[in-house]
């Protein structure tokens, strides 16, 4: 009994040793496996992507009595002096859009991004630096002239015949432009655990940013919006507004990002189709900046001898404004990406926006929010084996 007992122990050692055998060859192969996987992973990853971005906030227009059409009232009182309808001119010159309206600064700058990250082997950390930079310039100007009036009358005391001319008129020159840099520095991990399939990945990263906003413009308008014309010759006014702009933003912050992405076809070795997005949150302390200056004049010309009469302009230089300010910051993106072992390609949709960043008000403060939106492009290479 006891000889049966022993050779039962033997064949439970025996497939005790096979088992414990079977399992050591099966993960010295998994070890092989994982060590061939992540030497064929890049150390570095360097990413290059372009934008055309929607911009809001950047800027203020200009406002000033001129800009709105002479009344009925005015209309009546100037034909009431010279005896005669306006000849010329009216609503009409000043073009279909307000002088707000020409005043508006670019709707889109073109920014560009680079980023490398970096992954050691055998570790689910990342660590990236990004700068991301972009600009816009525009310049507006529009003209409107009416039909030039000239009415000859004799001098009294000379006896010459001598022409007065004029024609109504507007013009407008906006000069506007802007630019925006943001850097991150950042570390991360890969936290995915299979949660978007197999081959999907979801990374939250925390770090620092650093963003610089920038913005300037300087306008130019002048206004001749009636011309009237009498017996003693031409009569009309004309106003004028110059201005300039000065804005800015400078700040520095934590920030945290999580980054993710799901497999739709495909696999890592042979190329794979992805699905991405991120969400991304920052919160900078740093100083605001504001700087503007204006001025107003008219000018009159009209009566029997040429009477002219320069009124009194107004002028307004607001001293700089200048506060330390906590800006929140928040954005996103999506898009597909078709990826190989080396190399991916994406393309896909992203935007931010900086809450209350920008100080936009022209003689007292304003605080604004600032924007940047649009579709992206952008090619990443893997260095490094």
């Amino acid at each position: 009994m006891s000889e049966l007992i022993q050779k039962h122990d033997d064949h439970a050692a025996i497939r005790w040793k096979l088992l414990t055998g079977a399992s050591a060859l099966a993960l010295i192969a998994a070890g092989s496996v994982a060590r061939a996987e992540d030497a064929d992973h890049p150390l570095f990853w360097l990413e290059l992507s372009a934008q055309p971005e929607m911009i809001q906030g950047s800027s203020s227009a200009f406002t000033a009595p001129f800009f709105t059409y002479p009344t009925a009232a005015y209309d009546a009182a100037v034909s009431t002096y010279t005896g005669l309808p306006a000849l010329s001119g009216g609503p009409s010159i000043y073009g279909s859009k307000s002088f707000g309206q020409k005043q508006q600064p670019a709707r889109f700058s073109f920014g560009g991004d680079a980023k490398l990250i970096f992954q050691p082997e055998d570790s689910d950390w990342l660590f990236s630096a990004e700068v991301r930079y972009g600009r816009s310039h525009t310049k507006r100007h529009t003209h409107y002239q009416g039909p030039q009036v000239g009415v000859y009358f004799t001098s009294s005391g000379v006896g010459a015949t001598l022409p007065k001319y004029a024609a109504p008129l507007s013009d407008s020159l906006t000069k506007e432009s802007e630019s925006h840099t943001v850097l991150d520095f950042q570390a991360g991990k890969d936290v995915g655990l299979g949660m978007f399939g197999s081959y999907g990945t979801s990374t939250i990263s925390a770090g620092v940013r650093i963003a610089q906003f920038k913005m300037g413009s300087s306008t130019h308008i002048s206004a001749r919006p009636y011309v009237y014309h009498s017996k003693y010759g031409v009569h009309f006014h004309q106003y004028f507004l110059s201005g300039h702009q000065a804005r800015s933003f400078k700040g520095i912050g934590p920030s945290l990002s999580w980054n993710a992405s799901a497999a739709l076809a495909g696999n890592p070795d042979r190329g794979e189709l992805t699905l991405d997005w991120g969400i991304d949150a920052a919160l900078l302390f740093g100083r605001q900046k504001a700087k503007t200056d204006h001025k107003t004049s008219a000018f009159y010309l009209g009566g029997k001898y040429g009477y002219s009469a320069l009124y009194p302009s107004r002028s307004y230089n607001a001293p700089e404004r200048s506060r330390r300010v906590t800006v929140p910051e928040l954005g996103g993106f999506i898009g597909l990406s078709a990826k190989l072992p080396h190399s991916k390609i994406s393309i896909g949709y992203k935007g931010d926006i900086w809450f209350k960043a920008i100080d936009r008000g022209i003689d007292a403060r304003k605080d604004s929010n600032l924007t940047f939106n649009g579709p992206y492009a952008s090619i990443s290479i893997g260095l490094g084996d």
